[in-house]
């Protein structure tokens, strides 16, 4: 009986870590996704199908420029604000501080 708990309880640990890595994928974009947010901090996610798609991608891959590295994005004073990752006085990068939620 002893043994049938341990491993129920090694299974619900290790079932456990895997929560945090699920989450992280599913706030990970998707190929062929795309975000809106709007400068009133309003988001939207949509995933556009057929010709829509191809007409969209073609235009970001044309209009469109690539991120080089994180970007911080944070709404102050009713504006959205964002700015590239950045060195702090303290010599850690600004993504250091942050807490995810």
């Amino acid at each position: 009986m002893r043994v049938l708990k341990t491993i129920a309880l090694a299974g619900l640990v290790s079932a456990a870590a895997l929560v945090p890595a699920l989450a992280m994928d599913e706030m990970a974009m998707k190929n062929g996704e795309m975000m809106m947010m709007g400068a009133d901090g309003k988001m939207m996610m949509m995933t556009p199908a057929g010709d829509a798609m191809k007409m969209m991608g073609d235009t970001m891959m044309k209009s469109g420029h690539e991120m080089k590295g994180p970007m911080i994005i944070m709404m102050e004073g009713g504006k959205m604000m964002m700015m590239d990752d950045m060195k702090m006085p303290d010599g850690k990068m600004m993504s250091d501080h942050m807490m995810m939620k």
